[in-house]
């Protein structure tokens, strides 16, 4: 362990003697879960602010509170036991926050369910039986929430309200737990092919990548971040973890709006912004970015592919600040660039593995492209310390620099020929009038299929089909230009993805 990551870990409080007694007594008393890790910033840094909610401000103090109070509450009126299962299907709140500490100091099991699902998709789930209880926002009823509820079931606000009105109360004993329970996120949910990436708390399953975000990211000299993304995201559910495990304070947002993230940004004077690249890109656009956005020092792009004309307008506007982040849902965050990596190469570099994981890219292609295998020690579980493939398809330079080439399971058959859409696309948002780009296939009566692409334009561009063609044209095989291009907004998911059409 090098001196400027010992320096960050004391910072942090970490590695002081006050802060390894504290951690013996957290650990001691809370188990291996989210509560210890609460309790400890509670204790170190009580009156700090931890987390920002519109109108509702909590400091760390509170937030343990809150989260203590909440645990015996649903122990004592909804029998919540270790091993037992929860799905929460809301955005991100206070209670959202609130909960997950709760819900893993009892030892129970919690899966964060996708609020972009339809009620048929959600009521599959909730039929197997598995949950004890759900715990969902009340605008998800009609929306994605069946009626009537196969399971025992609660609102969030309700659950909040009922929290707020209640006293301290000690006489309500929570369980001894060792280490916690499982905390998931369901991936593919929109598509119906449901996996479910589970973890467990551990003391030192997560210290690569927390101590990559460290020494590489530089995370413990900022102090606040603005959560977007969704919890149910594993991205977000990260950002989430790390930034509560740190003391810092968290400003959450439920929906992402371009307009409504700069405002936060500016009052709050938030210096990390965790972000999916087209969500950055919507927010670059909008008057007065580059001053209202000024406050920021570090952002960490992820989720999706990232493209150089983004990299350079984030330099532009905000400065040499953007690093680039890959991981999966099933093997965690592994790849990381940092802007010096990002300024190297003429196309945007996942960059290079953390330490403690092993990439290997097999069945290379002529080109040397092939699909991307990761090993790591914090994988879901059933999965640490084993190979997996990624699904991606990459390429990696002699430096060691792994480089995007589309997904393993795009590939689109047009008229006998291979043609990828995350081939067009990436050319595509080399165009400097675009924003983003969606290509996909439709069905097709001569060749079987084709591709037909989307494009979001910045303002105040235009372009035509046959200009964008002529774009295309040196740049893409013939079996891969798109039959139809339409111009207007690209739909995204909460996640940041684009939709599928």
């Amino acid at each position: 362990m090098n001196a400027s990551l010992l320096r960050s870990l004391a910072s942090l409080g970490f590695v002081t003697p006050r802060g390894l007694v504290r951690w013996a007594r957290c650990l001691a008393d809370e188990g291996v879960t989210l509560m210890a890790m609460l309790r400890f910033q509670a204790e170190m840094h009580p009156d700090a602010c931890a987390v920002v909610d519109g109108g509702v401000r909590l400091n760390y103090g509170e937030l343990y509170r809150h989260a203590k109070n909440l645990a015996r509450l649903l122990r004592a009126e909804y029998g919540l036991k270790t091993g037992h299962s929860v799905a929460m299907l809301c955005r991100n709140h206070a209670l959202s926050l609130i909960l997950l500490p709760a819900l893993s100091r009892l030892g129970v099991n919690v899966r964060l369910l996708n609020t972009d699902l339809g009620t048929d998709r959600t009521e599959e789930l909730l039929q197997r039986g598995v949950f004890r209880l759900l715990v969902y926002d009340e605008e998800m009823i009609g929306k994605c929430v069946p009626t009537p509820l196969p399971c025992q079931a609660i609102p969030s606000e309700t659950l909040f309200e009922r929290l707020l009105a209640m006293s301290h109360d000690d006489d309500i004993r929570l369980p001894r737990i060792f280490q916690g329970p499982a905390l998931s996120v369901m991936t593919g949910g929109t598509s119906g092919h449901y996996t479910e990436a589970p973890r467990r708390p551990s003391v030192t399953q997560f210290l690569c990548p927390f101590f990559a975000l460290l020494r590489d990211v530089g995370i413990g000299q900022y102090d606040s971040v603005c959560l977007a993304l969704p919890i149910y995201h594993g991205f977000g559910l990260a950002t989430l973890i790390v930034g509560l495990l740190m003391g810092k304070k968290i400003c959450l947002m439920r929906h992402f709006d371009a307009a409504q993230a700069m405002e936060v940004i500016e009052e709050e004077e938030v210096e990390v912004l965790p972000i999916v690249p087209v969500m950055l890109a919507r927010m670059l656009q909008l008057d007065d970015a580059k001053q209202r956005l000024k406050s920021l020092r570090c952002i960490v792009s992820g989720g999706d592919r990232l493209d150089m004309n983004l990299i350079d307008e984030t330099r532009r506007q905000l400065g040499d600040i953007i690093h680039n982040l890959y991981g999966t849902s099933e093997a965690g965050f592994f790849l990381l660039a940092t802007p010096s990596d990002l300024s190297k190469h003429g196309e945007a570099t996942l960059g290079k593995p953390i330490r403690g994981v092993k990439c290997e890219v097999r069945d290379k292609d002529a080109e040397g492209t092939g699909t991307l295998w990761v090993r790591s020690g914090w994988a879901m579980t059933g999965r640490s310390n084993r190979w997996q493939s990624t699904g991606d398809r990459v390429w990696q330079n002699a430096e060691g620099y792994y480089f995007h080439r589309g997904r393993a399971d795009r590939l689109v058959v047009c008229g006998g020929e291979n043609a990828r859409p995350d081939n067009v696309e990436r050319a595509l948002c080399k165009h400097p009038d675009v924003m983003a780009s969606h290509v996909y296939a439709v069905p097709h009566p001569d060749f079987g299929q084709v591709l037909n692409a989307r494009i979001e334009l910045r303002d105040g561009c235009t372009l035509s089909a046959e200009e964008v063609r002529k774009w295309l044209a040196p740049r893409i095989a013939r079996a891969e230009m798109p039959h139809a291009i339409i111009f207007g907004p690209i739909k995204i998911e909460a996640t940041g993805k684009v939709c599928s059409q």
